[in-house]
């Protein structure tokens, strides 16, 4: 089993983020056909930080559908932003938010999501979080302790939920 990889823009390696932007790519802009500037200078800034669980490497298809290309997707992959940084309508001062979150298309079903989520609520639990969920995985992320904080709205086509969890108290 990988373990959750946690850095700052600066500590990724060059295949690390490759395959970051291999996995959001294919996802967002392929397959859920959101057009869209994905790489919009937010994953570089200071307190940013990227959480994902390697992935074990493979074949993907490239530009004419043949099994040639290497990924270097990382199973689940999620984009924790600096403390206070206002992400949308979930924004909340104070809280650190959680987007970009994604699961390779060949690991789901795996589980790998639902540990991603639970690994980064553990880690960051002591601080508010928020998230803007596509509306479908509204459920999914209320069992992660996320409630709605605002009214839903579309992006991309997509309709979206503004989610919120309270900070746990440290022990």
């Amino acid at each position: 089993m990988s373990e959750l990889v946690i850095k700052p823009f600066a500590e990724l390696t060059t295949a690390e983020l490759y395959g970051i932007l291999q996995l959001r790519s294919q996802v967002f802009v392929v397959e859920q056909d959101c057009v869209f500037l994905d790489l919009d200078g937010v994953d570089t800034l200071p307190g940013t930080l990227h959480a994902f669980h390697p992935g074990d490497g493979g074949t993907i298809p490239d530009s004419h559908g043949a099994e040639a290309g290497v990924s270097l997707m990382p199973r689940a992959y999620a984009r924790i932003l600096p403390e206070g940084f206002a992400d949308g309508p979930a924004a909340v001062p104070g809280a650190r938010s959680i987007g970009r979150v994604v699961t390779d298309p060949a690991a789901r079903g795996q589980g790998w999501g639902r540990r991603l989520i639970a690994e980064v609520v553990a880690e960051f639990a002591h601080l508010p979080l928020t998230l803007n969920a596509q509306s479908h995985l509204e459920g999914f992320y209320t069992g992660f302790g996320f409630a709605p904080n605002g009214p839903r709205f579309d992006e991309d086509g997509i309709e979206h939920t503004p989610m919120g969890r309270t900070a746990t108290p440290a022990d």
